[in-house]
């Protein structure tokens, strides 16, 4: 991840007017302006749907890479009662996930350096892997899978099939001033589903457009999910 973008994300912190919420903790995670916008009924959909494919049920472990403020786990645990975890190379960050899980297990440390002990339940990473390389994104891959019992997911991916349509609507989704403030010499990587399933070849898997409601950028990311074995 470049050190342009670590420094956009480190600019974001918990103000002390600031609430804990699900409308707050979206915001701290980037999803508040321009084609990223999602609202708080619409993420809680989103997460209902995917907690749904994945078959989770109270009392499981979900860890999150590149966790950000924690918006996703704590949109989970307001349909479950789940022990969460995750990391983010973000201190201020994980700091708002800390206050708003205090009984969550969050640290400050990077992707690559996902420790695969100890595991858990379902690892997930949520609109996090296009800022990796293809080379770091196949180790965080693998790191994902050794750390989870029944399965992994990785949301909201940026299609490389739709690259050039989904450049346009960022851009068309914000001033040209606004737009060349924000992604001035920042990278997206694209990625096309056969990458991830040469990753884990002969693995469960299902590949699907991104189901987040009323989302602009839905129409140009897919997830994956890779199973271990039937969760029931």
């Amino acid at each position: 991840m470049s050190n342009l973008w670590q420094q956009i994300w480190e600019k974001r912190t918990l103000q002390p007017q600031h609430a804990i919420t699900l409308d707050t903790l979206i915001s701290l995670d980037g999803f508040d302006s321009g084609a990223g916008k999602i609202n708080p009924a619409d993420w809680q959909e989103y997460t209902r749907r995917i907690s749904e494919k994945l078959g989770l049920k109270p009392g499981d472990s979900v860890f999150e890479v590149g966790c950000g403020a924690g918006a996703f786990l704590f949109a989970l645990r307001q349909q479950f009662a789940l022990e969460v975890g995750g990391l983010d190379y973000t201190a201020g960050l994980i700091e708002a996930a800390q206050q708003a899980m205090p009984d969550g297990d969050f640290h400050v440390q990077a992707a690559q350096s996902l420790e695969t002990e100890p595991a858990y339940d379902f690892v997930i990473a949520n609109s996090v892997f296009h800022y990796f390389d293809e080379v770091m994104a196949a180790q965080v891959l693998q790191a994902m899978w050794k750390k989870s019992r029944h399965g992994i997911a990785i949301l909201d991916i940026p299609n490389a099939a739709t690259r050039d349509a989904c450049e346009l609507a960022r851009r068309e989704a914000l001033t040209q001033a606004e737009y060349e403030e924000k992604y001035k010499g920042l990278h997206h990587t694209y990625f096309t589903p056969e990458w991830f399933t040469r990753q884990l070849p002969e693995r469960s898997h299902q590949v699907f457009q991104s189901c987040v409601p009323n989302y602009a950028q839905s129409e140009f990311r897919f997830s994956v999910i890779f199973s271990k074995h039937l969760h029931g």
